[in-house]
């Protein structure tokens, strides 16, 4: 009988990184052409950080995605 391969043996993360591609259920999210990736609490926040990343790379999409309404807001 073979040993086990390491990744058999290896534990799996505790909690699994958040998907791009999935629409978070709760807060505010950055969408970065078209993939979701910080999220945050308030839109405050989510309007800061879209603003700061718009002004250093103004050639990406980027719009707040707002979990409770399911909605995209424009940046």
């Amino acid at each position: 009988m073979a040993p086990p391969t390491p990744a058999a043996t290896a534990p799996k993360p505790a909690s699994s990184p958040q998907r791009a591609d999935v629409p978070p259920e709760t807060g505010f999210t950055l969408l970065v052409d078209g993939h979701f990736k910080n999220q945050f609490e308030s839109l405050s926040q989510a309007k800061q950080a879209a603003t700061d990343l718009k002004s250093r790379f103004p050639m990406l999409r980027i719009a707040i995605y707002d979990a409770a309404n399911k909605a995209r807001l424009p940046i």
